[in-house]
């Protein structure tokens, strides 16, 4: 058994101090359940039942003070929450229910991503894939979010210009050709798309040769 010595009242929660220097925080919304109060002698049971609403208070504002630095898939935010210590019922649970408020949206997570990161730099649809993989985005949603922005990673006028970019660096060095290949498979556009990308560079470079020996 326990006695509370304090309780401290706030709009989202209720701090309560226990005599054997124990620390709780429930949600406001369950005060009636428990009829707290300063003096109050708490048995083992009912000292359980709130130390679980402590629990999973404090998993929920982990995980919102998680979301609230960036966007989340709920694959990372199980396991930042498992890395607190919270057991998975209390990780479900929590995720779940931020699934359902809208808080945490794979598909919305994805097309975000995608988004972003091809605004910093233009990378194609395999490496697109494997980073959202990592960050445990169901395969499902990141094929549908791939198909949804097709337009800008497996754009080939885009990839085009990439290729002549990093090309003009490589031409005058040996396998010159298969290094550009290696560097855009590298960046994770499709070796379909590459391959057509080359092919037309090698084509350009063969034209602007033949145009070399006929002026000679």
């Amino acid at each position: 058994m326990a006695t509370i010595v304090k309780i401290k009242r706030a709009d989202e929660y209720i701090a309560i101090e226990l005599d054997t220097g124990e620390s709780l925080k429930i949600p406001s919304a369950v005060d009636g359940m428990y009829r707290l109060s300063v003096g109050r002698i708490i048995d083992a049971t009912e000292y359980a039942q709130i130390k679980e609403e402590s629990e999973r208070h404090r998993c929920k504002s982990m995980a919102l003070d998680y979301l609230a630095i960036a966007p989340r898939s709920a694959a990372e935010m199980e396991r930042y929450l498992r890395k607190k210590g919270f057991d998975h019922g209390h990780i479900r649970g929590i995720v779940t229910r931020l699934a359902e408020s809208g808080y945490i949206d794979d598909a919305d997570y994805a097309a975000r991503y995608i988004s972003n990161r091809l605004s910093r730099k233009f990378v194609g649809r395999n490496l697109l894939f494997n980073d959202l993989q990592k960050k445990g985005v169901p395969r499902n949603i990141i094929k549908k979010a791939l198909k949804e922005s097709e337009a800008i990673h497996s754009n080939f006028d885009e990839l085009y210009k990439t290729a002549v970019k990093k090309y003009a660096s490589l031409k005058n060095k040996k396998n010159g050709i298969s290094k550009l290949d290696y560097f855009l498979q590298s960046r994770g556009f499709d070796s379909d798309l590459v391959a057509s990308v080359i092919h037309r560079i090698r084509s350009e470079e063969k034209n602007n040769s033949d145009d070399d020996i006929f002026i000679e």
